[in-house]
């Protein structure tokens, strides 16, 4: 094994590359049928918000860049997942304005919705938090598009949210991963991991307010959700809430 192989940071960009798929080239564009995508208009809303939260990367990835600007593998995470975000966002609004969903998503929207949120400055004691909330934001954002594919009855948004799904397992992952690097650098940073996931609350709420769920109460994403903080932590969470309570 070579040393670069060894490298953290290797093996995810080697995942980005193993995992990807094209919006031009992949979606069949020309066989979306707009009658079955507004037949549940649930979805379409849903997929809105979704789209809205990705467009959002660009505030909350610069500020976790700016703070792991001296480790070099989560400057590579990060950007990796900053064109990852923008190439589910650009699918999500092109397949929006394909069936005509209205309102349409502008970019004047858009930049409202950064403008509060770029002015907030983060410190460096915020960095164990914030990758903490990004890591399990990511992970119920694989049961989100999951559980959207499953109900969808339009063929085509049903291949593309499992692409995306697919890449938000390896978000998760790589989230995961950097916390991992750093409680094996420095175990008593375990308690400050189980405190953020007892007050976890999804990145996208400072986007979208509430953040859209797929299916309310999803008690596999619940149950994995607390497996991997269990995982990197060797304590499991509903122990640390008795603990605390």
């Amino acid at each position: 094994m070579t040393r670069s192989r060894r490298r953290l940071y290797a093996r995810h960009a080697a995942a980005a590359d193993r995992g990807a798929w094209s919006v031009e080239r992949d979606v069949d564009w020309g066989a979306i049928d707009p009658v079955r995508a507004h037949a549940q208009p649930e979805i379409l809303a849903q997929l809105r918000d979704a789209a809205l939260i990705e467009s959002f990367h660009p505030v909350n990835l610069a500020r976790l860049l700016r703070l792991t600007w001296d480790d070099v593998d989560a400057c590579v995470v990060f950007s990796l997942e900053l064109y990852e975000g923008f190439k589910h966002f650009h699918v999500l609004r092109r397949y929006l304005d394909t069936v005509d969903y209205a309102p349409p998503i502008t970019d004047r929207e858009l930049v409202a919705l950064r403008r509060d949120a770029a002015a907030l400055e983060v410190g460096r004691d915020e960095l164990l938090p914030r990758l903490v909330e990004f890591m399990l934001s990511e992970h119920l954002a694989v049961y989100f598009f999951r559980r959207l594919a499953e109900r969808s009855a339009e063929p085509e948004l049903r291949r593309l949210l499992g692409w995306i799904a697919a890449d938000e397992v390896r978000h998760a992952q790589s989230a995961s991963d950097l916390i991992a690097k750093r409680i094996a650098a420095d175990p008593d940073i375990v308690p400050w991991v189980l405190e953020a996931a007892a007050h976890f609350r999804h990145f996208g709420a400072e986007a979208v307010g509430d953040v859209p769920v797929a299916q309310p109460g999803d008690a596999l994403a619940i149950r994995t959700f607390a497996r991997r903080i269990e995982r990197l932590c060797g304590r499991r969470l509903v122990d640390y809430y008795k603990d605390t309570l």
